[in-house]
């Protein structure tokens, strides 16, 4: 048979996790773990942040016009729906307003560009 941890809870239960081989607690009680169990929560609470959960939702490439488009309808429809914190529909919302605006400026240049190449000006750089 299994044992059991000799630990404690914090509400003062025993904890009922197996003990780990060899020793009397499990890898949450056992004191020799203690800096391990600090590192696994760090670790814990970054892959659980708002920045990863995003990191893990978007490809690695830049997004185009549509998918922006798309990503914001998402957004609200998760918002809504309460599967998406207004603060992160909030967030969504603001960050796709500057690559939105960023595609605009980006289009405005090009077609400026190719005016400019038709009427024969070169655009000079100081």
């Amino acid at each position: 048979m299994l044992a059991r941890c000799s630990g404690t809870n914090r509400d003062g239960t025993s904890c009922s996790g197996q003990a780990r081989p060899g020793r009397t607690w499990c890898s949450w009680h056992d004191p020799d773990l203690d800096a391990q169990r600090a590192g696994w929560r760090r670790a814990g609470g970054k892959a659980k942040s708002n920045a990863a959960r995003a990191r893990k939702q978007l490809p690695d490439n830049v997004l185009t016009t549509g998918e922006v488009r798309g990503l914001i309808g998402v957004t609200i429809r998760g918002v809504l729906a309460g599967r998406v914190e207004p603060g992160v529909g909030n967030s969504v919302a603001n960050l796709a307003r500057v690559a939105l605006t960023a595609a605009e400026q980006d289009e405005l240049e090009a077609r400026l560009a190719a005016l400019e190449a038709a009427a024969g000006i070169g655009r000079r750089t100081g």
